[in-house]
């Protein structure tokens, strides 16, 4: 059955990687991978990297199978940018509209999928130490001094939200950590979602091209989600589902994820 997405919406797909290998399953997955993705499966030294790996790989080919199905999983190929950001490299232009971004962390592996327009998003695990001592260095002064001035029980939850923001831009944007953390600052004290917003443009990008989403699919992890505005921007629809290895089954969340949302 074909995804029908348009330019309007951006689905969220969330894979919760097995705790155990099924050989005939990741069998199966294992055919849909390109050489070098096999070969790097086997460099990964420890058997839960491995599967988070093959889960990963062979979630993002069936689902983009699945918004274009004359394309077969085992038959789409990715090319990186000049800054390593992978794309879709088939020729065929329905599948050259179809943007996505992959994040993973612990169990959790998160795949954004629109249509002609930008988009980023990040993972994090929220059930480890929150690495506060980075912030300095990371973040803008605003930011570290607003994160200090938090009760210490608040600070790690407020660490994970600027961290996955600040990801799911520079990702969305395709450049990494050529673009600094520190450049560019979200506002997370004010009473009002959409006073997030940039503390000035950064290399000739508008804080007014993007959106954002914070989301919690569970009690262990954090979500941003960036995408870029359209010029006849209306409302977005955002769909957040669950998916299981190959795309065996899908649901919708009901009532798993909390939606933050705020512009830019």
């Amino acid at each position: 059955m074909q995804l029908q997405i348009d330019p309007h919406q951006v689905h969220l797909w969330h894979l919760y990687v097995p705790e155990r290998d099924d050989p005939t399953g990741d069998a199966a997955i294992m055919a849909l991978l390109a050489p070098e993705e096999r070969e790097k499966h086997g460099r990964f030294h420890f058997a839960r990297d491995r599967r988070r790996y093959l889960m990963t790989r062979g979630l993002i080919r069936s689902l983009l199978s699945r918004y274009v199905p004359s394309v077969a999983p085992a038959d789409w190929s990715f090319e990186n940018n000049e800054y390593g950001r992978p794309r879709i490299a088939n020729a065929l232009p329905q599948a050259q509209r179809i943007r996505f971004n992959i994040s993973h962390s612990a169990s959790l592996v998160v795949a954004a999928v629109s249509v002609e327009r930008e988009v980023g998003v990040d993972v994090e695990h929220t059930g480890r130490t929150a690495p506060l001592e980075i912030a300095e260095h990371f973040f803008s002064s605003k930011e570290a001094l607003a994160l200090q001035r938090l009760p210490a029980g608040l600070q790690p939850a407020r660490f994970w939200d600027l961290w996955t923001l600040k990801e799911s831009y520079i990702k969305a944007r395709g450049m990494g950590l050529s673009i600094p953390l520190d450049r560019f600052s979200f506002d997370l004290d004010g009473d009002d979602e959409a006073a997030i917003g940039f503390e000035h443009a950064l290399d000739g990008d508008s804080a007014a091209r993007w959106r954002f989403w914070r989301l919690q699919p569970d009690d262990a992890h954090a979500v941003a989600l960036c995408l870029e505005r359209t010029p006849d921007e209306r409302d977005v629809q955002l769909r957040c589902l669950k998916a299981t290895p190959l795309l065996a089954s899908m649901e919708e969340f009901q009532g798993t994820v909390t939606r933050r949302s705020a512009d830019l």
